[in-house]
Order: structure tokens, then C-alpha cells, then sequence
């Protein structure tokens, strides 16, 4: 069954209404949303579309229940300086998984996915702390499960729910971060183990101000159903995008784009050929079979700057396979 939902805001810059107050908006003026909250195995969840404004930039909600896996139709107003943030939860409240401040258009339909795999480390595209240098005091924020989009991070309660695990290092000289996960897989089933490096140089910077630094994000594009499953003898496409985090100093070209599957969790790799994808740099896109006696996916891609800056991650149980 397809829900629907309205999240609706009137603004009224630089003045006071004294007039009705009734918002009637018309097709042009709501963009349409085909939303779909992706789980490998039924939860409750819940979610939140917080609007937020250039004259008042702070949200306020209450998260509303989510069955997942679901799909659902949203309707979105979007008027002059109108941006929305969502925040997504699973588990309930296990996962936590955010947008960034998008702006949507009147009268155009997209799709939006939520935990759509592959859930992987995601360092974000501008929401929030982290990946800045002021002087020679360094900050990293690795969010550890992030989906396919290009800006959802995402956040485990890995205080207090041990389903799962997350653990950062960071080496001086040439500097390197390293993030571990890991999720139950009787519990989350999907994306059970995950890898990821980032590599990147920087040298002190002004002590009076944040520097960004120039990280590199991977994200991987798999075509699945809400339950994060493909077809066993199918042919898989498979897409890598990686960018650099919002506002990142001293960038380079990006390059690489290399893919490797894996049917025995990592045992062993087969690398996919993928092509360069016309009009998009550092994307690249292409398809694998899967094998009729497959029961999982692995993933594991790498991408490269111009100036020493790379990532790496691998994803074990990326994707689910049915026969």
C-alpha cells in the first residue's frame, strides 16, 4: 500500500500577514516525492521533514512512525528560499540516517530513497562537523552507514544497541582514516561488514578559521528491490560516484572509479568493468551476472584524486540474492 504525506510552509519574508492565513498551493507549487524506505528484514522506523529557511534555519519535529520497508507519495512545497532536512530512523532508532538541506522544485517528480543499499561509511556533503582543519588540529567525522544516495549520512547507536560496531583511526604522515562497522546479521542481514580508507595531504592552515579538507566520497549505485534483494542469473547494474566533501580545499581531478564483487563474502574478488558515464565526472556505471547459486553480494571500489587523495571501501553483504 502507498501512503502519502504532505509537508507543507508558507513563508512571508520581510513581512507580517494581515490577511487569511489559508494555504491553498497548486500543482506547480508542490514537488512531487516517490519515496521509498528500503529494509532487509520488516522494522519500525520513523521519519521527519524539517523546514528550514534562510530567516529561520532551525527545525522543528517529532519523528512519525515508519513500517519498513514502504513506499510512500510526498508532496513538498517549495517556495521562495524553502529547503528541507529529513531525518530517517530504523530500528527503531538503531540507525539514524540524514539529508542534507535540498531544494526542491514545484511541480517536477523525483525519487527519493532511504536506506537503499549499499549502506556504507559516508563522510557527508556539508551537514554537520568534521573532515576541517584549523592550524594543526584536525577533525573527522566518519559517519559509518550511509545508503546509495549522493548526501544521506547515516548514525548507529553504538552506545547503547550492540547489534553493531564502529571504529576510527587516524594515521599522521600523509594521512590516512580508517573506519571499521560492523551489524548483526541476524538482526540487520544487510551490510553486515564494512572497510573503508581515505588518504588525503594537507599542510598547516590559518589557526583563525576551518579549513575543509579535501576528502574523497564513494557512493555506489545497485539497483534492488525495498528489501535490498536482486535476481540470481540476472545481469546487476552497478554505478560508483565519488566527490569530494562540500567545500573541500585544494581538489583535483578525480579518477579511477575500480569495482570488485564478491559471492563468498570476501574470500575471493572478481573485478566489473565499468565505463566512464557521459556528462558526469567521476562516475562510471556498467553490470555484472549474478551467479544462479549466489546468497550474497560483496562490494568493494576505489577511486582516486590527482594529489595523493584516494578512498577504499569494501562492503561485505552489500546486496541480498534470491533465486
Amino acid at each position: 500500500m502507498v501512503r502519502h504525506a504532505y509537508d507543507l510552509s508558507e513563508g512571508h519574508p520581510g513581512a507580517v500577514p494581515d490577511e487569511d492565513l489559508t494555504y491553498r498551493p497548486g500543482q506547480r507549487e508542490l514537488a512531487v516525492l516517490d519515496t521509498k524506505f528500503h529494509a532487509a528484514k520488516a522494522a519500525d522506523g520513523s521519519d521527519f521533514r524539517y523546514s528550514i529557511t534562510g530567516t529561520f534555519p532551525v527545525g522543528f519535529g517529532f519523528q512519525e512512525k515508519v513500517a519498513f520497508p514502504a513506499e510512500r507519495t510526498d508532496y513538498v512545497s517549495t517556495g521562495p528560499g524553502q529547503r528541507w532536512h529529513e531525518s530517517v530512523t530504523n530500528g527503531p532508532g538503531a540507525i539514524e540516517q540524514r539529508s542534507g538541506t535540498p531544494v526542491y522544485r514545484g511541480g517536477a517528480r523525483s525519487e527519493l530513497n532511504w536506506f537503499k543499499p549499499v549502506l556504507h561509511p559516508w563522510l557527508g556533503t556539508g551537514l554537520g562537523w568534521g573532515q576541517q582543519r584549523s592550524g594543526n588540529d584536525l577533525m573527522f567525522n566518519t559517519r559509518g552507514w550511509g545508503d546509495s544516495g549522493p548526501d544521506h549520512t547515516g548514525f548507529g547507536d553504538v552506545w547503547s544497541d550492540d547489534s553493531m560496531t564502529r571504529f576510527t583511526e587516524v594515521y599522521a604522515g600523509g594521512y590516512r582514516v580508517v573506519t571499521d562497522t560492523a551489524l548483526d546479521p541476524d538482526r540487520w542481514r544487510l551490510s553486515t561488514r564494512g572497510h573503508a580508507e581515505w588518504t588525503f595531504r594537507s599542510k598547516e592552515t590559518p589557526a583563525d578559521r576551518l579549513t575543509v579538507l579535501p576528502l574523497l566520497n564513494l557512493c555506489f549505485d545497485v539497483d534492488t528491490g525495498l528489501t535490498g534483494d536482486v535476481r540470481a542469473g540476472k545481469r546487476l547494474e552497478l554505478g560508483i560516484f565519488s566527490e569530494y566533501v562540500k567545500k573541500a580545499e585544494g581538489t583535483e581531478k578525480i579518477r579511477g572509479g575500480t569495482p570488485e564483487v564478491s559471492y563468498d563474502d570476501g574470500a575471493t574478488w572478481t573485478r566489473g568493468g565499468l565505463d566512464g558515464v557521459r556528462g558526469r565526472p567521476a562516475a562510471w556505471a556498467g553490470s555484472v551476472r549474478v551467479p544462479h547459486d549466489a546468497k550474497y553480494i560483496s562490494l568493494r571500489a576505489s577511486a582516486a584524486d590527482d594529489r595523493g587523495g584516494s578512498v577504499r571501501q569494501e562492503i561485505i553483504r552489500a546486496v541480498g540474492v534470491t533465486q
